[in-house]
């Protein structure tokens, strides 16, 4: 896979203060999708879908929301979660079969992308951590 040039969260409005959880490297969950974008231009839209579970995650070369949507771009590249992925070879890969968890990845880290929210799996947001998120037990 080609080297990755460029994150970006397309966010709805009222995500932005996950911009600076990506900053500083922390847990965040957002409705929008993530974008990918490699060296030569290639990119992969990254949202939750409805295949072949509902609230999976998918991956596309397109976006996933109807065009012109109500998502605003912001750039990401710089952000702690991200940066030591910035200029790597990646391998993206399904942590099983559910499609639950995208496991982005270069030799030396890793970034998930979860269908989790608010402590439980099946959730219509993408949750981006360092670390499988643990289920909360339901009190």
């Amino acid at each position: 896979m080609p080297k990755l040039a460029a994150v970006t969260y397309r966010l709805f409005e009222g995500e932005e203060p996950v911009i600076e959880a990506a900053r500083n490297a922390e847990t965040h969950d957002f409705g929008g999708e993530l974008v990918l974008t490699f060296q030569g231009g290639m990119r992969s839209f990254v949202s939750w879908v409805s295949e072949p579970v509902p609230y999976a995650v998918g991956v596309k070369d397109a976006s996933h929301f109807v065009p012109d949507g109500s998502l605003a771009d912001f750039d990401v590249s710089g952000a702690r979660m991200w940066a030591t992925l910035i200029g790597k070879e990646l391998s993206l890969g399904f942590v099983g079969a559910d499609n639950q968890v995208l496991r982005i990845s270069s030799k030396d880290d890793q970034v998930l992308v979860c269908s989790f929210e608010r402590g439980g799996w099946w959730a219509d947001e993408l949750t981006i951590c360092k670390q499988m998120p643990a289920q909360r037990d339901p009190a």
